[in-house]
């Protein structure tokens, strides 16, 4: 798919009279160009357009980083040629374009981790590093790192297609005894591939860590997407696409080999349902899809939760699910007992979540309970968009969901206004606030 002309460079302006009761969100598409500016109101609750902005789509991931002192959005893109863009979120919150970079291959996740010196992505044949310029976002190509064999470069597919079974994402851990490692998990390989990252932001490889062996044994094709790092630096979940599990590792840090250590392992579906036999119309009935760690409070500096998301077989027939694990002080899971309110949470998703069930979480103001919002996209229909979650954390009251939808937008009866695109189907979306 081809972009024919560059999008204006508009600044939005939002309505800031009352920010403490509207949280902004910045959303995607897996099929249409644009980027959706939404804001949720709590008290309603609701989730509205605020604008659409015509943009480079569609639009895979957006991450939020820093450029000097700026806040940035940085987003990856299935359209081509190949390129990466920066969005800088100015006060109001408003939005403009920075910049845009070629890439060699289509990226499918961006990182700026501390000290916001370089931003890092990563997607299907091979990974990228570039410089941060404190005006646009993007500077100069630093580094290019390969998932296939240098002499198999040329002819390797760099389109979207090569997401199925290549780089997905990019994540760092900054141990105390040791400089930052970055981990890239590769799904066709069923490794995650880890890297020492150097003073000057580029990436040596020092491990390569496969699937681990459980108690079923392991799988050939174990498929790891996702990645992340626990605030203390010592622990990594993953979750794995085609066998639909959260893994846990601890870090050897100092270590220039056998990095990673398996801990255990945890379904991303109820036991009961991977019990259930497969439709043999649709063999893959569920697609393990992504993780995110609640975030650290005042109340809970360490995280109480992991939470994770599957998605239905491609065929649609299947709803996705999204897991909720408690952790505790050190980042393992807090306890067994699938049956326990406790220790997990399980919620259906409405829909199979086609390519997305994307997450992202912020914390409700001043609750002493650990009670989130969080964000799950949907690319299914019949009414795909970006959803809202409340989660209530774990004091439980007995009776009721404790996981729960409470807005979505699009809404059925949606017409997008004169010349603007309608959302497609959400991809990925992110809390500005």
């Amino acid at each position: 798919m081809e972009v024919f002309q560059e999008p204006l460079q508009l600044t939005l302006e939002l309505n800031a009279s009352n920010p403490a009761q509207v949280h902004h969100v910045l959303a995607g598409s897996f099929r249409s160009l644009s980027l959706f500016l939404l804001a949720f109101s709590p008290l309603r609750p609701s989730l509205d357009l605020v604008q659409t902005v015509p943009a480079f789509g569609p639009h895979q991931y957006i991450a939020l980083g820093h450029a000097g002192d700026n806040r940035v959005a940085y987003t990856t893109t299935w359209a081509l040629p190949a390129k990466l863009h920066s969005w800088a979120i100015d006060k109001g919150p408003s939005i403009r374009l920075l910049n845009s970079i070629d890439i060699s291959a289509t990226s499918s996740y961006i990182t700026v981790p501390p000290p916001f010196s370089h931003i890092y992505s990563a997607g299907g044949p091979s990974a990228q590093v570039h410089a941060v310029d404190p005006s646009l976002g993007f500077a100069q190509h630093v580094q290019e790192l390969y998932f296939v064999p240098e002499d198999k470069w040329e002819t390797a597919d760099k389109s979207r297609k090569a997401l199925r079974y290549g780089s997905h994402g990019i994540e760092f851990a900054f141990p105390a005894d040791s400089a930052p490692l970055a981990f890239i998990p590769v799904l066709g390989r069923s490794t995650i591939e880890i890297y020492r990252r150097q003073a000057d932001g580029t990436l040596t490889h020092v491990d390569s860590s496969p699937s681990p062996q459980r108690a079923d044994g392991v799988a050939e094709e174990d498929g790891p997407r996702h990645v992340k790092i626990h605030p203390n630096g010592r622990v990594l979940y993953c979750v794995t696409e085609h066998t639909n599990y959260l893994d846990v590792y601890i870090i050897n840090s100092a270590a220039d080999s056998s990095v990673l250590t398996y801990v255990a392992s945890r379904s991303l579906i109820p036991p009961h349902v991977r019990e259930e036999p497969q439709d043999p119309q649709d063999p893959q009935t569920f697609r393990g899809d992504t993780l995110f760690l609640s975030p650290s409070t005042a109340t809970h500096p360490a995280p109480q939760s992991i939470f994770v998301t599957t998605r239905g077989g491609e065929g649609e027939t299947t709803c996705g699910w999204v897991s909720v694990f408690r952790l505790d002080a050190e980042g393992m899971f807090a306890g067994e007992g699938e049956g326990n309110p406790y220790l997990v949470e399980r919620y259906e998703a409405l829909t199979g979540g086609g390519k997305a069930h994307a997450l992202d979480i912020i914390p409700k103001q001043d609750d002493p309970d650990g009670a989130l919002w969080i964000l799950l996209t949907d690319d299914s229909p019949p009414q795909p968009g970006v959803r809202v979650l409340e989660w209530d954390g774990w004091l439980w009251r007995g009776g009721g969901a404790r996981l729960r939808q409470v807005a979505s937008w699009p809404p059925k009866e949606f017409v997008p206004g004169e010349g603007e695109e309608g959302m497609e189907g959400g991809s990925h979306a992110v809390w500005l606030d």
